[in-house]
């Protein structure tokens, strides 16, 4: 799964390639740098029904799944994320 990833003009690539395991192709160092934290560190979240929820860790790199969801969650850090996926494009941005 390889993801566009866009700030105004284009700049790089994120690529899922197996579990703990993003390929990041950005020429600029000190993003590049941030992409891999980014990627690399867990997010917390709530899982379960309203009365029994539980916490819930995961890694973006963990898995194809985690890796698109932070992927597009970058929208919130006013980033522009698209992929290619069988001749139709998806893209998620901020509003």
């Amino acid at each position: 799964m390889r993801l566009e990833i866009r700030n105004g003009d284009w700049f790089g690539t994120a690529e899922w390639c197996g579990p703990g395991e993003v390929a990041l192709d950005i020429p600029d160092p000190g993003r590049r740098e941030w992409f891999q934290r980014y990627f690399q560190s867990e997010n917390a979240f709530l899982t379960g029904a309203v009365d029994g929820a539980e916490l819930s860790v995961e890694r973006p790199d963990s898995s194809q799944e985690a890796f698109i969801r932070a992927a597009y969650q970058l929208a919130r850090y006013s980033y522009e994320v698209s992929r290619e996926s069988s001749g139709t494009r998806s893209q998620a941005r901020a509003s």
